[in-house]
């Protein structure tokens, strides 16, 4: 259902003054822009499941890359000691 603002009857070609118009709104018939609020709500839920879902990815990724270069630094750290220890 498409909704409108009821418009007050202009007076002889003036466009009125605000106090003239009114403040209520009321159904039009035969309007094009219907939307159901359930399909909008599923629509919108929808939509931040896909978001919080790709940013946790990105998150993962970014975590998963940081424990690889952790261990790479641990290694090396190991290395540089051992090689000390040989010494």
């Amino acid at each position: 259902m498409t909704y409108q603002a009821a418009a007050a009857p202009a007076a002889s070609g003036s466009a009125g003054t605000p106090d003239d118009r009114s403040q209520a709104f009321r159904a039009v018939e035969g309007g094009t822009e219907v939307q159901s609020g359930s399909v909008l709500l599923v629509e919108a839920y929808a939509a931040i499941w896909i978001i919080l879902m790709a940013w946790l990815l990105v998150l993962w990724r970014k975590q998963r890359e940081l424990h690889g270069r952790l261990d790479q630094v641990e290694r090396t750290i190991d290395r540089a000691a051992a090689s000390k220890e040989k010494k």
